[in-house]
């Protein structure tokens, strides 16, 4: 688990309006989904921004703009039959982002049991 401070994204996802996902392996766009909701439901997050942040990817910046598409807020990728979770929080003041984090990590691995699963969470945001 990473929990560094990174650029944020200007697109969050609010807590209450849910985006659709998509992910790296085909057939996983429900799961994505789930996931979407484990993360918006650990008490602390106040929104999912792209996993991948539009900055570091400019195919991802000119496919989004070409397709209206919007970028996956939660990115699922097989690793050596390890299934890898990418997503990038913001974080109220009312607990410390750390703990939110762990805690966002341990419920997408709880969700996903018993399959070997590695969660990747960083904090992009903490306040409003």
């Amino acid at each position: 688990m990473t929990e560094p401070l990174e650029a944020r994204d200007d697109s969050p996802a609010n807590v209450s309006t849910a985006s659709t996902t998509s992910t790296a392996l085909p057939g996983l766009d429900g799961l994505a989904d789930e996931l979407l909701g484990v993360v918006q439901s650990v008490d602390g997050v106040t929104a999912v921004y792209p996993a991948q942040p539009l900055w570091q990817s400019i195919a991802g910046a000119a496919l989004s703009v070409v397709t209206g598409g919007t970028p996956a807020l939660i990115t699922l990728t097989d690793d050596a039959g390890v299934l890898a979770v990418k997503a990038r929080i913001a974080v109220g003041t009312s607990r410390p982002a750390p703990a939110v984090a762990r805690e966002v990590a341990e419920a997408v691995r709880k969700h996903l049991l018993p399959r070997p699963t590695a969660v990747d969470v960083s904090v992009v945001k903490v306040g409003g």
